[in-house]
């Protein structure tokens, strides 16, 4: 996958005017039957109002639906942004090499039948690859069905969006989808409703456009406020931690749905798109850390993308309900607490104020039973709202509204004044009647919905947004010195490793100043007790060898050990233990036993898309069977890694749980903030390190590694 920002000419400002808003549009292929495939993207155009050059090219045709057709490429005058190729797999590479010839900027490929199609498909869309990286030529596809850019008329797709003939609604949305039909789904769903859109694009197999480049590239049109995707597999983390940088830079929200958190699913990507689809715990963490706001489904993705694109924010979660139900006001609540929202009783000076401007009969409490008087009196939500707004708990306005159509126009100006003026949002659900009233909110700017359900989760969605911390920076920390990491691995390759044992692993953490517990490496029984006596106290004993990674469960640790005979009787059993493992050559380690405290773990793994990433957890024997732990992208500084330790569900043991002794959390934190930097520096180098347990004591008495290992790539 190449940078879009560095391939000359090819930057996101040219890859949005080329592709989405191209001068000129070559169709290779094309058909003069409009159902066709490839007849269906000038059908489209024609119908589309596109102003532009409408180039078809067939070797067979002279006319194309009543359009000049051109024999080839070189035949057309002036310059081609766009290159639809409309061709069968195997006559795809040769049309995307007559377009590099050509000069075309950008190509968009329907065919199907390369990588998700067998060994055959995979070779002719690895030519794709290359024919990329040779020349130049951005490509959209293949397998994919083009892309839309609404106000342009640009229908560089064979999609049935266009078949009806009608309008299509613009807006200030774009949508990235790496499935063509499911994304058009999205597109007719959120239209249907009266959510407009800017662009619509579709990825397919993304043998070198991905949806990261996409959202990246629509992030910095004018156009543009709110960012749709649907991602089955992300192709280049990288690409998307840009992607959505800049996004969050520009104020420019990502709503994504992902596929692939089940095996089945998994498997459903890998057949469609030939994607793998990751781990999904990896994409849901990284989505977190930069502010992506990831919901399960289409609706969902429609209804938070209405209440985005109406302009409003949250800045808190307390949500004030004004309902002409109570029981819909009770429904409301629950729903808020399961979306992560509060719904705070006021205070009896806010409700006696309530109580002056609502019918005797309601509730001046949160939620607010305005009552069905209100149907006779539109004056009351007027008074309410003003109310409302005017507490200063109030970060979020949910009014409940039902079948009312008599009188509606009174009560759509209050909540669009109240919507207009107001600094917080201001939602409204209107279930029932005529739906005249949604329709006017809707043209007015008012995020409106049916479903108390489904506008709840959106503003659970969009508090979780606005509440987002800031993106993590890079950590000024001193002790850190990676040529001395290097050195040790440098020596472990020139081995022919790529595990290193305990004593190496304890190396490199030191080098990132990491606090270990003391140890000294002896060659048996007799030089294990002099190291006892050299290191004093209590030792733990332990075989060491870089092929023995979980020593408990292969027996090779004695704890608690003193004095020489001791610790020369556990040198042996530790050895004894390591033989029976198949392990001959092992040495003994002999370390300092840490003070009793709170064990967590830490550890760096390598995924397939993002690279390096930062785990931390509940730690100790147990750590698999408790399955408490926290992923994040290096590197981390002082204040993320105290949230991602927050985030585990054991985070009230550093609190003191049931034995009342806070921990030293700050230590934890700057422990993994360290783990983070020797991840973000050598995680090309390393595929795995596992700090377990890191043993973390009262506050103020630090945090130490106990025991670690580290293991490298294959080279």
């Amino acid at each position: 996958m190449h940078d879009i920002e560095t391939a000359e000419g090819r930057g996101s400002e040219q890859l949005l005017a080329r592709l989405l808003h191209p001068r000129s549009i070559a169709i290779i292929g094309a058909s003069d039957d409009p159902v066709k495939i490839s007849g269906r993207p000038l059908a489209s155009l024609l119908r589309s109002g596109y102003a532009g050059r409408v180039l078809p090219v067939n070797p067979n045709r002279s006319v194309v639906q009543d359009v000049t057709c051109y024999p080839e490429l070189d035949a057309i005058d002036g310059e081609i942004d766009l290159a639809i190729v409309a061709v069968n797999a195997t006559a795809t590479p040769t049309a995307l090499r007559a377009c590099a010839a050509r000069g075309v900027a950008v190509a968009i490929c329907f065919a199907a039948g390369f990588a998700e199609g067998g060994q055959h498909g995979a070779a002719l869309q690895a030519e794709i690859g290359d024919i990329c990286r040779q020349t130049g030529l951005r490509v959209l596809g293949p397998n994919c069905l083009g892309a839309i850019g609404v106000r342009g008329g640009v229908a560089a797709t064979f999609s049935s969006i266009f078949d009806e003939g009608g309008e299509l609604l613009p807006g200030r949305v774009a949508l990235v989808s790496q499935s063509g039909a499911f994304g058009t789904f999205i597109f007719s769903a959120a239209q249907s409703e009266g959510l407009g859109f800017s662009h619509f694009v579709n990825t397919g197999n993304e043998v070198d456009l991905s949806v990261a480049d996409l959202l990246l590239a629509l992030a910095e049109s004018d156009d543009v406020d709110v960012l749709l995707a649907y991602f089955e597999g992300v192709s280049d983390g990288t690409a998307l931690v840009a992607a959505a940088q800049r996004a969050a830079e520009l104020g420019k929200p990502i709503v994504a749905v992902k596929t692939g958190r089940s095996a089945a699913g998994a498997r459903a990507v890998c057949s469609h798109t030939a994607s793998l689809a990751g781990q999904d715990a990896v994409f849901d963490a990284v989505a977190r850390q930069l502010g992506i706001i990831r919901v399960p489904g289409m609706e969902p993705l429609i209804d938070a993308a209405r209440l985005l694109a109406s302009g409003t924010r949250a800045t808190g979660r307390r949500l004030s309900i004004l309902s002409v139900s109570g029981g819909a006001g009770a429904l409301a609540s629950d729903l808020a607490a399961d979306a992560g929202l509060q719904v705070d009783a006021w205070s009896p000076d806010w409700q006696h104020r309530m109580a002056g401007v609502i019918p005797a009969h309601g509730s001046p409490r949160n939620p607010i039973d305005l009552t069905g008087t209100l149907l006779s009196d539109p004056g009351i939500l007027e008074r309410a709202l003003d109310a409302t707004l005017d507490h200063p708990n109030t970060d979020i306005v949910l009014v409940l509204l039902g079948n009312v159509d008599r009188g509606s126009e009174r009560l759509v100006a209050a909540l669009h004044d109240a919507h207009r003026r107001c600094t917080v949002p201001v939602v409204v659900v209107w279930t029932g009647g005529s739906g005249r009233p949604r329709q006017r909110l809707a043209e007015l700017g008012v995020p409106c919905y049916t479903d108390p359900g489904r506008a709840i989760a959106a503003l659970g969605a969009l508090a979780d947004h606005g509440l987002r911390p800031p993106l993590s920076t890079r950590p000024e920390l001193p002790g850190v010195d990676p040529a001395a990491a290097r050195t040790v691995l440098d020596r472990v390759r020139a081995q022919q490793r790529t595990r290193l044992d305990e004593a190496e692993s304890a190396a490199v953490l030191a080098a990132y100043g990491i606090h270990t517990a003391p140890a000294v490496a002896a060659a048996g029984p007799e030089e294990a007790v002099a190291a006892a006596a050299e290191l004093g106290g209590e030792v733990a004993v332990k075989a060491l060898s870089p092929a023995l990674a979980h020593k408990s469960d292969l027996g090779v640790v004695r704890l608690g050990r003193t004095g020489p005979e001791a610790v020369r009787d556990a040198a042996r059993e530790v050895l004894d233990a390591a033989r029976r493992a198949g392990t001959s050559d092992a040495r003994v380690l002999v370390q300092r036993m840490a003070e009793p405290g709170l064990e967590l773990v830490l550890g760096v793994a390598h995924d397939a898309a993002f690279g390096p990433v930062v785990l931390a957890g509940m730690g100790g024997v147990l750590v698999e069977l408790l399955a408490d732990s926290a992923i994040a992208l290096p590197p981390l500084d002082l204040a993320a890694a105290q949230r991602l330790l927050r985030g585990l569900r054991g985070a009230p043991l550093l609190d003191g749980g049931r034995d009342g002794t806070p921990r030293d959390l700050p230590a934890a934190a700057e422990a993994l903030a360290r783990v983070s930097l020797l991840a973000a520096d050598l995680g090309d180098e390393i595929a795995e390190v596992d700090v377990n347990p890191l043993v973390v004591g009262p506050r103020g008495a630090g945090a130490v590694a106990v025991d670690a290992l580290v293991v490298l790539r294959d080279p």
